[in-house]
């Protein structure tokens, strides 16, 4: 692989300095660039660093990107306690405009990654921002989680505590109400309805997600035949595993430099 800059990226949203990289490759800019949306819980590496080994492989292809951490994840201000997917959409959308004033980068040609949660904010955010976004890409789509939410559970687990103790203990991290009380009327599938772009979903069979769900967004009232759902023998929701990675990887290189047009190498 050629070589990659990483500087660091942050902007301020709503009273909160939301902290980032920015992956930059060889050359002069600017360039085409990958705006990463992480997980539920997680933050801009991902799991076991999936998002740094995706950032190299859009680098040694001459597309530059931005991965940040949401509010309340990583290092960014915020507290998870009042995380929702509503209010992820709306300061992501924020974090948008701020990445296209950026000098090197392409605004004409910025690209959505986004990983489980990320996936839903990132489907959100593409319909909203509408020819700003030359395409989507989503890994793992948590689509799920509204379901789960409002049957009073969160990947198996009883959210009872969030009644009893306040909040729920989320790998470690207070998940408080606002989340449940977001679910109960966030539409998941019409979020997404309205962006026109062509979109990637890559979805493992051994994702605790069903592939249905991800199947929904190839509906003709969701996305219709701009979507293309790959679905990859014994991958897991988060990709830890080989050559699944690398399949994932791989595939959302390819697929961002076809829509990337000149601009990447």
């Amino acid at each position: 692989m050629t070589s990659m800059t990483v500087e660091p990226f942050q902007t301020r949203v709503e009273g909160l300095l939301l902290r980032g990289s920015h992956y930059l490759p060889a050359g002069d800019g600017p360039h085409p660039t990958a705006v990463l949306l992480h997980g539920f819980g997680g933050s801009r590496v991902e799991t076991t660093g999936v998002f740094v080994a995706l950032a190299r492989a859009l680098t040694d292809a001459g597309i530059g990107v931005v991965a940040y951490d949401r509010a309340g994840h990583g290092e960014s201000d915020g507290d998870f306690f009042d995380t929702t997917a509503t209010g992820d959409i709306r300061q992501a959308g924020i974090v948008l405009e701020a990445i296209a004033e950026l000098d090197l980068v392409d605004a004409e040609n910025v690209h959505l990654v986004g990983m489980s949660m990320g996936a839903v904010i990132a489907s959100a955010v593409a319909a909203r921002a509408g020819r700003r976004v030359r395409s989507l890409t989503m890994w793992s789509t948590a689509a799920l989680f509204v379901d789960e939410i409002r049957s009073g559970f969160i990947q198996g687990r009883s959210l009872e505590a969030l009644d009893t103790e306040g909040f729920f203990d989320f790998l470690g991290m207070r998940m408080g109400p606002a989340m449940r009380d977001d679910a109960r009327t966030f539409d998941v599938y019409g979020s997404a309805r309205g962006y026109g772009g062509p979109v990637l979903l890559l979805h493992g069979t051994d994702d605790f997600i069903p592939v249905s769900y991800a199947e929904r967004y190839t509906a003709g009232d969701v996305f219709g035949d701009r979507a293309e759902l790959v679905v990859v023998p014994g991958a897991d929701h988060g990709w830890a595993q080989l050559p699944q990675r690398d399949t994932v990887i791989g595939r959302t290189r390819s697929f961002l430099v076809e829509h990337c047009g000149r601009g990447a190498a």
